[in-house]
């Protein structure tokens, strides 16, 4: 029950979030999101079909977000502004090297963290992670400087 109340609260304060401004009615429907939502997780940690063991210390990259999701928006509204004017507009595919944790369920919960973690900006996205080599290959829209 534990995991289940965690789950639907933590999913409806999304629900919230994203909602971004208080309308009743899909307030109660988040509720009802957030319910099905919490259950499917519970139904899915019991089949333990799945095993996802994340630490703390992986979320820490967290706070960067939103100035990565704000400063890559405005790298696409520049590109998109180049490519109405008739300019040409290069991305590139990148590879970055990433440590995985030898336990099984770590390894899935990081892999999972870093794909959403570098998709979350309008910017980037993540095409794989290849665990033998270390690998985390992603393209960017519009290729920016080396880091």
């Amino acid at each position: 029950m534990v995991f289940w109340l965690a789950w639907f609260v933590a999913l409806n304060v999304l629900w919230l979030a994203l909602i971004s401004a208080f309308v009743f009615e899909e307030a109660v429907l988040g509720l009802f999101a957030s319910a099905l939502a919490a259950t499917a997780a519970v139904a899915v940690r019991e089949q333990r079909l799945v095993r996802f063991r994340p630490r703390m210390r992986w979320l820490l990259g967290i706070r960067r977000l939103p100035w990565d999701s704000v400063r890559e928006s405005g790298w696409v509204l520049g590109a998109l502004w180049r490519l109405l004017r008739g300019k040409e507009v290069r991305g590139r595919f990148r590879t970055r090297r990433v440590e995985l944790p030898y336990d099984a369920a770590e390894s899935e919960a990081k892999r999972a963290l870093l794909i959403v973690g570098e998709s979350f900006a309008p910017n980037t996205y993540v095409l794989g992670i290849d665990e033998r080599n270390g690998e985390m290959l992603f393209h960017e829209l519009i290729a920016r400087p080396d880091e």
